[in-house]
């Protein structure tokens, strides 16, 4: 019998601000902490996050392949125009759901 936690099917992560080079660190830990809790899907609700950077963008490639490794997927919702724009033209959403 294994005294680990019982993993969830979803877990939800809620950024606030910006996710740049100065807080990329951080929000890739609160992501691998959800990561932990949840083997099946992962969602990223940027509703209070107004700007993303290279480094930030990174952070959510690295969390999909972590994810899809395990037959998990990330969902990204609750993005500003601008930021769903962001992902399309880096071509991200055609690797994980933007909403």
């Amino acid at each position: 019998m294994s005294d680990a936690p019982s993993k969830t099917s979803r877990a939800a992560v809620q950024p606030e601000g910006t996710i740049t080079a100065a807080t990329a660190d951080e929000f890739r830990m609160r992501l691998q902490s959800a990561l932990d809790q949840s083997s099946d899907e992962l969602i990223i609700d940027l509703a209070n996050v107004n700007m993303i950077d290279s480094k930030g963008l990174a952070v959510f490639v690295q969390c999909h392949k972590t994810i899809s490794a395990s037959g998990g997927r990330l969902r990204v919702v609750g993005a500003s125009p601008d930021l769903k724009q962001l992902f399309h033209v880096m071509g991200l959403d055609g690797h994980f759901s933007v909403e």
